[in-house]
Order: structure tokens, then sequence, then C-alpha cells
């Protein structure tokens, strides 16, 4: 145990000596003698002092002065002329010339302690040499009590005393015996010191010294105080050195004054920075998918206004069901402001926000949008007009082997003022925007039409069937069904129905041996004038209503096969087509005189011929005009005498007022309704007066219409000198008639004509102005009443004259 100690002591006194032979203890030792080192009487860690047998000299009263307020020693900021060529000397002195230079008590050959601390701390610190006057003067500043260094080196706060603050040094303390051991007290942490940096070092300034005061004597050194210096330090008095802010007082004083000049530092140097970046956008900034990370204020808002452009004139589409309306941003009164959008990331600001943008970058920013609220209710408006509506079922679309299926729509209503809000909302992230709406999904849905063409894919329209007929067999392909088919709602769904008359046909027009011809219905008139009607015979053909059904039934069935549907097919023109059942028996007729004319007479009999057969169904009329036209010597025509202005003359198809009168005359007893006629310009006894007419083509003509419910047929002949037209039908009307005296008679005279072809004549009628009418009744009833007045010129007698009896008559 006792070899331990030994050598725990011996290790402790080699470290001893280690550190007083260090510069920094050199340093001390030199300032020692010179009075300036030291607080303490003793050198720290003497337990014991020589009692001084001297009465001890009151000791001088010293004003304390704040550490805050005290300054450094000029002796520490300026370096002596000197000091450049004594320190080298004194780093290289061997350990034993420094020794030599050491006051008594510190040669005493028992190692003092100091402090870890302090030894490094002064180490670090250049040693400087009091410029002259200002020695005296470091010398008197007042110095602290003796238990604030004492605290201040437990602290490891020895470093301020020792270079900002000269203190007043006691008397030399006597050395003390080897034989008393010393305490080896414990090292402070580290992290529980502080070192003052280097005082900047002032240029030496050449001066006359100034005679130095003398020394004030060295303070008496009481009892008390040595008792104090002897004490050991404890952990307690380090703890009390550090214990505010981990400093000593004077160097916390002097961070705590730096600390709010910091802080204004700082702060210029963060504002100073945000004024610097405003005009910038952060890197990695982007909008609506336009990076703009970098870019100035300027540059920016022109790229987000390129962008937004384009936002604005592309298509908005709105959509609700499966309905749509497209319009645009632009229509709808939504715009992006560009330069509010870029303000959200530049400008002046003192947001920590912002600087961190501008650190890791920007990101996404939204865009800032404006509304016009009027143009976008209108929009939405308008868009409700489009996209609401009732439901519409789905169906199916059949396009020669293509089945498509046509969507079908929900009933749809919008909610304008929702949806306005939910467009301003989502644009311009999206270019598609589902309205607000109340949807009813129809009876038939798109499923189910799907699944509907699914079953015709499969059955119906899955491959071509064949239908088997008596003497005849055929084949239809899918496109020959699909083009006769559609698909339509029913009770229960989706039906397909088969044109089965159109697909009849067009089978039949491809297979004419699919159908065997019957013979037409057919009217005429034996040599006794009498109708003979025949309304000829059915043929066989494709029953077109059965046939629908059997396209269905042969496609469902394993061999894809049925028997073909026949049926009577009507000939072509059937009894019913000519109204067969209403030429019962003659409802009117008339007939006039012929002249002994033979061309004319040729001329009446073409007309006949013409005439008879025509057929008039309820409501047709008759044209005199279409019916003989064309009036040519190629159809049986020739010239003979017509009447021109009141002169006879010839002309092709002469005669044929006769034929226009006898059959307007067989109308008129009819019934039927009088369209258009005009009577000759003079009177034929052989015509009704006032009731007869004349034709001229292009001018004048008989036209009159079937005004009965009853089909009806026209016959004419010639027949004992005399030209017959006969109406056969069913009896409907009741015909009436009268005429009026003649009034206004005119006796005729002789008119002088000069045209070659003039033809002479006796005189004619007289003229005059008579009046017919006539009075149509239906079951007694009267339907109509109708009076016709016409004035005839009279029939003068003709003298052809030629210009030489005219020169005779002049003579």
């Amino acid at each position: 145990m006792a070899r331990g100690k030994d050598a725990a002591r011996r290790e402790a006194e080699q470290e001893i000596a280690r550190r007083r032979h260090s510069a920094a203890h050199r340093s001390l030792r030199k300032r020692a003698q010179r009075g300036k080192g030291a607080h303490a009487a003793a050198p720290l860690g003497t337990a014991d002092a020589p009692p001084t047998s001297a009465p001890a000299a009151p000791e001088p009263h010293v004003e304390r002065v704040p550490t805050s307020e005290l300054r450094t020693p000029d002796w520490l900021t300026e370096t002596p002329p000197e000091a450049a060529s004594t320190e080298p000397e004194a780093a290289s002195t061997e350990p034993e010339d420094a020794a030599d230079a050491l006051p008594e008590w510190a040669r005493d050959e028992r190692p003092a302690y100091v402090p870890e601390v302090m030894a490094a701390s002064t180490a670090e610190e250049p040693v400087h040499e009091p410029s002259p006057g200002t020695a005296d003067e470091a010398e008197t500043e007042p110095s602290h009590d003796d238990g604030d260094v004492a605290a201040a080196l437990g602290a490891g706060a020895g470093i301020a005393g020792a270079s900002a603050a000269a203190v007043t040094a006691g008397p030399e303390p006597e050395p003390k015996a080897p034989s008393e051991e010393t305490r080896v007290l414990d090292p402070v942490e580290a992290g529980d010191t502080q070192v003052m940096a280097p005082v900047a070092q002032t240029p030496p300034q050449p001066s006359t010294p100034a005679p130095s005061a003398p020394e004030p004597a060295p303070a008496p050194v009481t009892t008390a105080s040595a008792a104090v210096a002897d004490e050991p330090a404890h952990d307690s008095d380090v703890e009390d050195a550090t214990a505010h802010g981990g400093a000593p007082p004077r160097k916390r004083r002097r961070a705590l004054a730096v600390v709010p000049l910091v802080i204004v530092a700082l702060a210029i140097l963060y504002v100073g920075a945000q004024a610097l970046l405003s005009g910038t956008v952060p890197r990695d900034t982007q909008t609506m998918g336009v990076a703009i990370g970098g870019m100035s204020t300027a540059e920016a808002t022109g790229a987000v206004e390129g962008r937004a452009e384009e936002a604005s004139t592309a298509d908005l589409v709105l959509e609700a069901g499966n309905q749509s309306y497209i319009t645009t941003a632009q229509a709808a009164g939504l715009s992006i402001d560009s330069e509010a959008t870029v303000a959200q990331v530049t400008g002046f600001t003192v947001m920590p926000q912002r600087l961190w943008m501008h650190l890791t970058g920007g990101g996404s920013i939204e865009p800032v949008t404006a509304l016009d609220e009027p143009e976008l209710d209108a929009a939405v408006a308008e868009a409700a007009t489009v996209v609401n509506g009732p439901a519409t079922d789905a169906t199916v679309a059949l396009d020669g082997q293509s089945i498509e299926v046509v969507p079908g729509r929900p009933s749809i209503t919008v909610d304008e003022e929702s949806s306005a809000e939910l467009i301003a909302a989502a644009w311009p992230d999206a270019q598609t925007v589902v309205l607000v709406a109340q949807l009813q999904e129809p009876a038939i849905t798109d499923e189910d039409a799907q699944a509907f063409a699914d079953t015709l894919s499969a059955q119906v329209l899955a491959g071509p069937i064949t239908l088997t007929g008596e003497d005849a067999e055929a084949t239809i392909d899918v496109e020959t069904i699909a083009a006769h088919a559609t698909v339509a709602a029913g009770p229960s769904g989706l039906e397909l129905e088969i044109d089965g008359e159109a697909l009849a046909t067009q089978m039949v027009a491809d297979n004419p041996a699919l159908k065997t011809d019957g013979e037409n219905a057919t009217v005429s008139f034996d040599e006794n004038h009498e109708i003979v009607t025949d309304p000829g015979t059915p043929g066989i053909t494709i029953d077109g209503a059965a046939l629908g059904d059997t396209v269905e039934a042969a496609a469902a069935s394993p061999t894809r096969s049925a028997e073909l549907p026949y049926t009577a097919a009507d000939p072509e023109i059937s009894a019913e087509d000519l109204g067969i059942d209403d030429f019962t028996e003659i409802v009117a007729s008339f007939d006039t005189p012929l002249t002994a004319e033979p061309v004319r007479t040729q001329n009446l009999r073409t007309a006949a011929a013409d005439v008879e057969g025509t057929i008039l169904q309820p409501g047709d009329q008759f044209d005199l005009t279409e019916v003989l036209s064309p009036i040519t010597r190629e159809e049986g025509y020739a010239e003979a005498h017509v009447i021109v202005n009141g002169i006879l003359t010839n002309g092709m198809g002469g005669g044929l007022s006769q034929m226009a009168t006898t059959v307007y005359n067989a109308a008129y007893f009819a019934g039927y309704e009088l369209i258009d006629h005009r009577p000759h310009s003079v009177w034929f006894t052989r015509y009704p007066a006032g009731r007869e007419s004349t034709i001229y083509t292009g001018v004048i003509n008989v036209v009159f219409a079937n005004s009965t419910p009853h089909s009806a047929i026209v016959n004419s002949y010639i027949d004992n000198g005399r030209l017959h037209v006969d109406i056969w039908s069913t009896p409907h009307f009741t015909v009436e008639t009268s005429a009026s005296p003649k009034t206004n008679i005119t006796q005729p005279g002789v008119k002088e004509v000069k045209a070659a072809s003039c033809e002479a004549k006796g005189p004619g009628q007289p003229g005059f102005t008579i009046t017919n009418t006539r009075r149509v009744l239906l079951d007694d009833e009267l339907v109509e009443e109708t009076s016709d007045t016409w004035t005839y010129q009279p029939d003068d007698a003709i003298r052809c004259v030629s210009e030489d009896d005219e020169d005779d008559e002049d003579s």
C-alpha cells in the first residue's frame, strides 16, 4: 500500500514538474517577479504560511470595479520592441535557468499545483512586456477579493484574471518544508472551461519612458486571508465559478453583450437574403406542368400566361351520365391570374418558408384562378339544356354481320348551382368535369342490351338458314336477315323484329321460282257497249306475314332449317285496284250528232278510243287534253274544220270540240265537280245552248273530278251517227238542271274575210245570252247549286274577198 502511494506521489510530482517547466509557467514566474501575476498571497495549495511578527499594516481600501467595466491593461495589448528577440530566448532557456529566475518561494522544491485549465490557457495566451509608464497603472488597478479568485481558478477562469486585470500581490510567502505533501486538485472537465480569444496586439509606440511611481508596499497577509488561501479548492467552488452560463463572470458579460449584435447581424443577413431573392422564383418550382424555377418574376409570369392561354382555350368537357357538353374555360368565365400565381413565390416577405423554398425547392404551386360568375352560370345553364333529358333505353343496331350496342341514357337533372361551384374548384387541374346531377337509369340498361346482342350473335345471326318449299328451296344469309331486321323495346325487354314482307320480296327477286304469278283483273266493253269485268286469278308466293317467325324458328333449330310458308298472291292488277265492284251501272250518259264530214268523224272515233276505259278512283281528275294527247297524225288524228277567232278554218284534230261537249255533259249529269270548261264563241244547234265546251290545246280544256266515294270508268263510242259517252259507277248523286230563256238576241250579218284559206258560208245562228243552273242532291238533300251564264256572238255569213274585189268596189 505504501509503495503504491509513493508511486502515485512520484507520478504527480513529475507531472507538476513538467507543468512548471512549460512556457506558461515561465511566463507566470516572470510576472510573479514583477509583482503582477497573482491575486493570492501564497501559492495555491500551501496550507501553512509562515506567520509574521510584524504588526499587520492596515489593508488599503480598494474600490472594486465591475468586470464588465474593466478594460484590458495596456501591457496586454502592447508588444515591447524587445519581445521578438527575448521570447525565443525564453523558449530556448533550459529549465534550470528558468528555475533560477523564480523567487525564493517559487523555487521551493515542493511541487506547486497549477490547474490544467490555467496551464492550457496561459500556454495559448501571448505574453507581453508592459510598456513604460503603464506598469504602475496596471498595478494600481483594483483587485478581486481572494474568494472570487479562488472560485475563478477552480472553474478554469484564471485566464481572465491573468490577462485582463492587474491585481496587487501580497508579501512573498515563505517556502514550505520539503516534507509537506502537496495536494493535487482534481482536473476540471474541458467542457466546463472557456478560453478567451487572444487580444489583438497593438503595434509598439515609441515614447519617452515616464518616471515610474514608487511601488506601494505589499499588503501584509493577515491570518484570515492566509487561512482562506490555505484552504483547498473544492468541487463546489469550481461549480460556483461556472454555474452561470459556464463561463467566468467577465466572459459571460462579454458574451451577453455580443448576443444582440449577433442577432442584429443575423436579422440583416436574413432580410437581405429575402430581398435579394424576392425577384426570383425558387428553384424546382412548377405550376400547371410549367417549370418556372429560377426564372425572374417577368419570365415566370410570361411562361404561366402561355400555359394559361392554352388551358383557357382548350376544350372544357362537362359530363353527366353518358352525356357531355363541350365548351372552353374562357367561354365559361374562367381564367388564370398569371401575376397572382407567380406572386405566391416571389416578392419580398419575412416568412421563413420562402427562404426555405429557395434552399430546398419550391415544388408545385396551385394556379390562382379568376371567375366571372354570370358567364359561368350561363355556361352551366347551356350545358344543362343539352345534358338534361328523360331516360332512353339502350338498344342494339344491326349492320350486316355487325351487332352494335347503342347505349341508352339515364334521365338527367343537373344541379346548376352546385355544378358551377364544382367547375370553379376543379379547373384548371381538370379539363373534364362531372356535373352534379340527379340520374335515373332507363328501363333497358346498357348491360341488358349487351346481353341481348350476345344472344343474337349466338342464335339468329350465327349463320345462314334454309327454308324449303314444294318446288324450291331458299337459303337466307346473315346479311339478308340483318338487313330486314330491327331491334325494338317490347313488354319484356328488347325484341327482334323481322320485316317478313320485305324479306319475302327480296327472296322472290333473287329467286323468281319461289312465286307463281296470277292473272290481272281487267275491264272491257263488248260490242253492245256493255261492261265486261274479269277479277283475275291469284298466284302463289311466300307468306311474308309468317316469314319472320319462321326465320327465328329455323335459327333456333339444331339444323337451322324450316318449311317455307306460302300464301296466295294477288295479281299485279287486282279487282280491288280497278274498283270493279263499283262498276255496277251507267250513272251518266250523253251523246251528240255527227256532221257529214268524214275527216271530222274519224277524229272523233280516235278520240272515243282514247277515252274508253278511263278509270277514275274517288278524287281522281279527268283531264281531256291529257287523255287525248298527243294529238298528232301518228296517233290517228287529221285536219278538219275549226273556228279560230270566229272564222271557220282547218286545223289538226278538228271536230274534237264535240268530244269536249259530250264528255262535259256526261260529267255534268254525274254530279261530278266541274273544274274547267269554256263554250264556243258561236252557238251550234247540235249542242245544248250554254252547256257545252270546246278545246284548244294549252288554252281551253275540259277538267272534272270524281267527287263520289265510288270508282268510275268512262266509255265512249260512235253508234248510229252519234258520239256517245257513258260513265259506269255506283249511283250516288241526283242532278237537276234548268236553262233560262235566251236574251240579248243578235242576228248574224256578213263578214268579209281576205285570208287565202277563207271558206265562204251562209249565216248561222243569232247571238244571245243564256244561263244554265245545276242542282246536285244526295238522298234528296241539296249538296250543290251552280249557275253558269254565257253570251254567244251571232254566227255571221262569211264572204271571201280578194284585193281585186276591193279595187273594183273602190272604182
